[in-house]
């Protein structure tokens, strides 16, 4: 019996020894980011040179070269033959044919990246968000800022952090795949015709973090502003909350993370297929979606940079490289 304690302390020594290290690891990487260039890249992103990023126009494809060029000084590996695009084509639904465009069906544009494992695995997570947007409507541009450059913003902040990790030879432990979807404003068109054509099994992919619209604080579920809300597939809702509340406890970032979705069943039920992480549940994908939740400006030409919550949203992006890195120490 007393081997038995001794044996358990030793194992909770040498545990809490290497989270210890990998704290100290991962610190050094979340300390240096560099809010300048969050702040510009979103502001790019969302800016009305971009015109709204509609799929199909060409305010869309200055963002695509801009996430490709992102893509190359991380030195990431295409993930579909020689470059970072995945090209389909998609029909307008009859409210928008002939509006931003002449005819009903147009090209859209995955761009999609991946840094390998520091050793060989065949496993994977997959980091997701959509760069589309409205575009114009009446006139106005919907500048989609919080919708959702925020999530543009977060996802290549993240993989800038892997990159680095990688090159120290610290990690990843698994490949680390970075989709930008496009269309998603049309019925999930990208994230479908990514799932619809995946090279690997899906079996592969070990969870999928998805980020849609992050950046804001205008919908907090109590009164603090520093807030996080999630929703995620039903096998790994269980799992998914124990893990978040080690990431945000262990690492110090203390935000208020909402595991309910304000509460509510049904929203949480709703909100769960209205972004591009439904379409990897459907393939069996465990899956999560963060975000800070709808709001005034949501899907509202006023959807305009400066109100992003900068120190908040940079705690959220610290906070998904921490459970992004967590969960590639897993495995099956």
């Amino acid at each position: 019996m007393h081997l038995l304690v001794v044996l358990s302390l030793l194992f909770s020594l040498a545990a809490f020894t290497e989270t210890s290290a990998q704290s100290a690891d991962l610190g050094k990487y979340t300390l240096n980011i560099d809010s300048c260039r969050i702040k510009s890249t979103l502001s790019f992103i969302s800016d009305d040179l971009t015109r709204g990023r509609h799929t199909g126009t060409p305010g869309s494809m200055i963002v695509q070269s801009f996430i490709r060029q992102r893509f190359a000084e991380m030195a990431m590996i295409p993930f579909y033959s020689s470059n970072y695009t995945q090209s389909f084509r998609v029909e307008l639904p009859p409210e928008r044919s002939g509006y931003f465009s002449k005819d009903s069906i147009i090209n859209g544009r995955n761009i999609i990246g991946v840094i390998p494992s520091l050793y060989y695995t065949d496993e994977y997570i997959l980091i997701s968000a959509h760069y589309d947007h409205l575009g114009i409507i009446g006139g106005r541009i919907y500048n989609g800022a919080d919708d959702n450059a925020s999530g543009v913003t977060a996802l290549l902040t993240v993989a800038d952090m892997f990159y680095k990790m990688r090159l120290d030879r610290s990690g990843p432990k698994k490949n680390i795949i970075f989709a930008l979807f496009d269309a998603k404003e049309i019925n999930m068109a990208g994230s479908e015709y990514f799932m619809k054509t995946l090279p690997i099994n899906p079996s592969k992919i070990s969870y999928a973090i998805n980020l849609d619209q992050i950046g804001c604080t205008f919908a907090p579920p109590q009164e603090r502003e520093d807030y996080l809300l999630y929703v995620a597939s039903p096998s790994i809702r269980n799992e998914i909350k124990r893990r978040a509340d080690l990431v945000n406890n262990f690492f110090n970032v203390n935000l208020e993370i909402d595991h309910t979705f304000y509460g509510s069943q049904p929203f949480y039920d709703i909100f769960l297929k209205t972004s591009d992480q439904y379409n990897m549940i459907k393939k069996g994908i465990p899956s999560v979606m963060f975000t800070s939740g709808i709001h005034m400006h949501t899907y509202k030409p006023t959807d305009d940079h400066y109100f992003i919550n900068y120190p908040v949203f940079i705690s959220r992006i610290r906070f998904i490289f921490y459970l992004a890195d967590h969960l590639s120490r897993f495995y099956k």
